[in-house]
């Protein structure tokens, strides 16, 4: 049996743009939070520091080519970048601009399209001016113009393929209701281009199945923790499930937070069936905790998550991969600093994620 490529999920929002500036303040960048963060509880890991304090500006080309070559060493196949295109209007995307100069690049990589609007409700806020930018997906006009766009990725060799077709990511395909005849522009298009047989999109699968699963693609990819979060099983066990495996809920005036051990939620991902031979694939999590974005806001703080620990668990998740026959494994994320899903490496486990994915891959 093969082996997946393990893809960890990639976000750009480290460096400098004017609409960030306008609406968080002047030099906000996903650091801005992530610094300000403080402890909640006794033994609350915040706030997360980079290794020896590096904290990146991703408009130095530089660092995302140095980051290429590290995820390389550690056995990562690919990253999966966020796209953001809003009818024809661009977001963070001079990092991966600036990887098209280069002739070559020392790791494969796809993008996974975030059709979301950008709201205040990010950070916590539900006031009624919280769209900040809008998502309008348009006609076949605007299909192709954006499809015109991502060829220019999907024709370097570096990018991902199945059987010579780009792998393309939607983040949230739900909510495209024009998604039949997006995707058959789209491929036209593709086809016009070479790729015989169109493209191959895979679906972020982030809510319960009868929710979620869209009738258009050609695979999905389970969005880790959220889809164990909020899967059937937990919702209907809710109560019971808080209670007596994901730990003691954290007092404080608001009684927002509820603290939940990663092994206990880790049980509960690996206990869904894992589908043999279709394109379903497996997600993994290296922890979750979005108090640096979120304050005091609602949220889940997923603790516990050592190296030690999720090594073991991303064994298990890796050997159902391979025993599912998966293409992809999808990691929830290299640099999600700000949700506290994150295998780069930090002042207190250092590189121990990482090189614990590199341990169990290395010994299949």
């Amino acid at each position: 049996m093969s082996k997946p490529k393990v893809i960890a999920i990639y976000l750009p929002q480290f460096h400098q743009i004017k609409e960030n500036d306008m609406w968080w303040g002047e030099g906000f960048t996903e650091w801005t939070n992530v610094k300000k963060a403080q402890p909640l509880y006794e033994g609350h890991n915040q706030p997360r520091v980079p290794y020896m304090e590096n904290y990146y500006d991703l408009s130095n080309r530089n660092v995302l080519i140095d980051q290429m070559l590290l995820a390389n060493e550690y056995m990562i196949d690919g990253f999966c970048f966020y796209h953001y295109w809003f009818k024809g209007r661009k977001l963070l995307e001079k990092p991966l601009e600036a990887l098209l100069e280069n002739k070559s690049l020392p790791l494969k990589f796809m993008l996974s399209w975030a059709n979301e609007p950008w709201t205040r409700t990010w950070d916590g806020d539900n006031g009624a001016k919280s769209v900040l930018m809008p998502q309008d997906y348009g006609d076949k006009r605007d299909w192709i113009e954006h499809y015109k766009y991502l060829s220019q990725f999907f024709m370097r060799n570096e990018y991902i393929k199945i059987d010579g077709r780009p792998v393309m990511v939607l983040y949230n395909p739900g909510e495209i209701q024009c998604r039949r005849e997006m995707l058959s522009a789209w491929n036209e298009e593709a086809k016009k281009d070479g790729f015989s047989d169109g493209l191959f999109i895979v679906n972020t699968h982030r809510l319960p199945v009868e929710r979620e699963i869209p009738s258009y693609g050609d695979a999905l990819f389970d969005f880790e923790p959220l889809i164990t979060v909020s899967d059937r099983f937990t919702y209907t066990k809710k109560k019971s499930v808080i209670k007596d495996h994901f730990g003691n809920r954290l007092d404080n005036k608001q009684e927002v937070y509820h603290v939940v051990d990663y092994g206990k939620l880790c049980e509960l991902m690996i206990s869904r069936e894992a589908i043999k031979k279709a394109h379903h694939y497996l997600g993994f999590f290296t922890g979750w905790d979005n108090t640096p974005r979120r304050g005091l806001k609602p949220q889940l703080v997923i603790d516990g998550n050592t190296p030690n620990v999720v090594t073991h668990y991303f064994d298990i998740q890796y050997r159902r991969s391979i025993e599912a026959e998966n293409e992809f494994l999808f990691i929830n994320a290299w640099n999600e600093w700000g949700e506290g899903a994150v295998l780069e490496a930090d002042d207190k486990f250092e590189y121990g994620y990482i090189e614990g994915i590199k341990k169990v891959i290395k010994n299949y």
